[in-house]
């Protein structure tokens, strides 16, 4: 599935794929061992290659989850979104990339791939098993067939956390103009699917006089309940993109001067005291605040570079709004960086700083 965020992972990279690293969650190996177990059980006219059946189906199913998430990531590049990992794990996989550049038919055409990648693929493979038979070989490549067409069916229910949620989201987005509409309205669907999963896997067979296997109600349980948490997320998220809303990044900047490191404190004593101060790249690195230049005896202000009393400032504590008046960017580095100051941006224009007061007043005082 896509996934919009850029929040960090860890895992066995694999592969670096256009400088986007490929990884293996740990989790993952945990699904192939019990996807071989099951799979070799059930399949005891094999004899003991039975479980080289069941490995042949783990690793098909990476095989699909990697193809699922490459579209991702490939249709993400060539919009214009940064990609920053792909990722298989116990869940299947998802593919992390930055959403601020994004419109409602960029992440519905980021959706959409991953899914039709899986029905080719599938397509593929059902043609290759018939002409294979129903040996050990052709039951392998089976196998392949039938999990990248339950990941496509499985993928377009309408509901985050899935690609078919990503879609609702993307149609709300569209028809409204508001993204959090979008990502509420597609949380909500994703519970709504993840009860219509329990009954229909659960609750059907119980009510049908049948009992599942311990193993379904476990895997079920265990994928509704990851089901029901990313719906959650979504729904909470777009609440906090509407509280965004009541502010603006007009109404919490402070314009500040922007120093050079070679400056000298007495170009900051000249603007009060109160001065962004950028690196060679332009990049803002640290602050300097009245009572800096006051420490030092005036005489030699003229002879002190500010960068000895900048006060440097933690990663990721630049903001930038990218031209776009909401708070999200600016919520994210303070967030990010765990500073009570981050600095605006727009490209590579210094716009000034933002402080948590500020953000505060504006998001509780309209």
């Amino acid at each position: 599935m896509a996934a919009p965020t850029e929040t960090k992972s860890t895992g066995l990279v694999i592969a670096r794929i256009g400088g986007v690293p490929v990884q293996i969650g740990a989790s993952w190996f945990v699904l192939a061992a019990v996807i071989t177990v099951f799979v070799g059980s059930q399949n005891p006219q094999f004899g003991a290659a039975a479980y080289l059946v069941g490995v042949a189906w783990a690793v098909s199913l990476l095989i699909s989850v990697l193809v699922h998430e490459g579209a991702h990531a490939a249709t993400a590049r060539a919009l214009g979104l940064p990609v920053h990992r792909v990722v298989a794990d116990v869940w299947g996989g998802h593919t992390a990339y930055d959403p601020r550049l994004s419109t409602p038919g960029k992440a519905a055409a980021i959706a959409i791939v991953g899914p039709l990648s899986n029905l080719v693929l599938a397509a593929g493979a059902w043609a290759v098993s018939l002409a294979l038979g129903t040996g050990v070989f052709g039951e392998m490549v089976f196998g392949l067939a039938f999990i990248n067409f339950l990941l496509a069916v499985f993928n377009l229910l309408p509901g985050l956390p899935l690609d078919g949620g990503q879609l609702v989201d993307a149609l709300v987005w569209r028809l409204t103009g508001r993204r959090e509409s979008g990502l509420i309205a597609a949380g909500w669907t994703g519970r709504i699917v993840t009860v219509g999963v329990l009954l229909w896997f659960i609750a059907r067979p119980l009510l049908a006089g049948q009992q599942p296997s311990l193993f379904s109600i476990v895997w079920i349980g265990l994928i509704a309940m990851f089901m029901w948490q990313g719906a959650t997320a979504a729904i909470r998220t777009g609440q906090a993109r509407q509280m965004l809303g009541r502010g603006t990044v007009a109404q919490v900047v402070q314009a500040v001067p922007v120093l050079r490191a070679a400056d000298t404190l007495a170009a900051a004593a000249a603007t009060a005291g109160l001065a962004v101060v950028v690196g060679e790249d332009g990049r803002p690195t640290s602050l300097v605040l009245p009572q800096d230049a006051s420490s030092v005896p005036r005489e030699r202000w003229s002879s002190t570079p500010v960068s000895a009393l900048a006060r440097i400032q933690p990663e990721g504590w630049v903001a930038d709004t990218r031209g776009s008046d909401d708070l999200t960017a600016v919520v994210t580095a303070i967030q990010e960086s765990e500073s009570t100051v981050v600095v605006a941006l727009e490209g590579d224009k210094v716009l000034g700083i933002v402080t948590v007061e500020a953000v505060n007043r504006a998001i509780g005082g309209n």
